[in-house]
């Protein structure tokens, strides 16, 4: 099906709005929503009212929807358009849901006594893969379905939903090349859902520093020990904490000292966790898994 199939009144708008939206969901990992709408009961109106009756309802609809969301109108079907912004097909279904209730309670105003019975699709989308006339077409589609169901129907469309891998850069700095190569094989082994890591190890802080691998713009997670020779631990932790952009590191530090003064020194410095060695390789695994948990959040 093509986008002439389904005018909207303002279909440019529409378009461009939903794209920029798009293009900040792989750089943000924040979804964005699209919610195809469409009245169940139309054929209980009479069509020399539909203009007006449609004019009300999308003035409903904006009134609902966050400042951040958008609604669009479809020509003369009785169908609407709605992208809600950070917003994922769960929250989504809560705000239709939360929908139905208020137009069956409330009604709209200036159409009182008349009964509304919605269906609708919804779309989440997490990468900028298909067409908005691919995304038009498939919702339009679904909830033709959904409407063929019943009223207050929800269907869901997982075509646009999966998220792309997102690349991790990690730096192993360690001066001893079997544990150096421990390290490697423990994290290359990791079975991460969302992630894809490129792994790289450095004998001391000086290569690491000297490299061009920390410059990249990637999330980068770097387990190291406190003592190297030429430039220690610490001195990298200092170094990249002073970086403009520091925030995308995420430090890891390993350490003999057990003592609660050497613990808040490194924290105070910069590190995210801490590791008394010698430690057990699985609370490894289990502290990085958590923290990428928490990254696609």
């Amino acid at each position: 099906m093509l986008l002439s199939e389904y005018l909207f009144e303002h279909a440019v708008t529409a378009k461009q709005f939903f794209n920029v939206l798009r293009t900040h969901v792989v750089r943000s990992r924040t979804a964005i929503t699209a919610v195809f709408l469409g009245l169940y009961n139309v054929n209980e109106f009479d069509i020399d009212e539909m203009p007006e009756t449609e004019e009300k309802t999308t003035d409903f609809l904006k009134h609902e929807i966050r400042k951040s969301d958008c609604v669009f109108k479809f020509y003369r079907q009785f169908r609407w358009f709605i992208i809600l912004s950070q917003t994922g097909e769960r929250e989504a279904a809560a705000f239709l849901r939360r929908l139905y209730i208020s137009v069956k309670n409330k009604g709209f105003p200036g159409l009182e006594g008349r009964e509304f019975l919605f269906s609708a699709s919804v779309a989440e989308i997490g990468n900028d893969d298909g067409t908005f006339e691919e995304l038009i077409a498939e919702g339009m589609s679904t909830l033709a379905e959904s409407l063929s169901k019943g009223p207050e129907q929800i269907e869901f469309i997982t075509t646009f939903k999966k998220r792309p891998l997102e690349m991790i850069r990690v730096s192993i700095l360690e001066e001893n090349a079997i544990f150096r190569n421990v390290l490697y094989r423990t994290l290359e082994n990791l079975d991460l859902d969302h992630f894809e890591m490129e792994i790289k190890t450095f004998q001391d802080g000086y290569e690491f520093l000297e490299s061009d691998w920390h410059l990249s713009s990637h999330t980068h997670l770097i387990i190291m020990n406190d003592i190297l020779p030429r430039e220690s631990g610490l001195d990298v932790l200092h170094k990249v904490r002073m970086l403009p952009n520091n925030k995308k590191f995420i430090v890891f530090m390993m350490t003999k000292g057990s003592s609660e003064e050497d613990m808040i020194y490194v924290y105070e410095s910069g590190a995210d966790n801490y590791f008394i060695k010698p430690f057990n390789l699985r609370l490894l695994e289990v502290e990085i898994k958590r923290t990428f948990e928490r990254l696609w959040l």
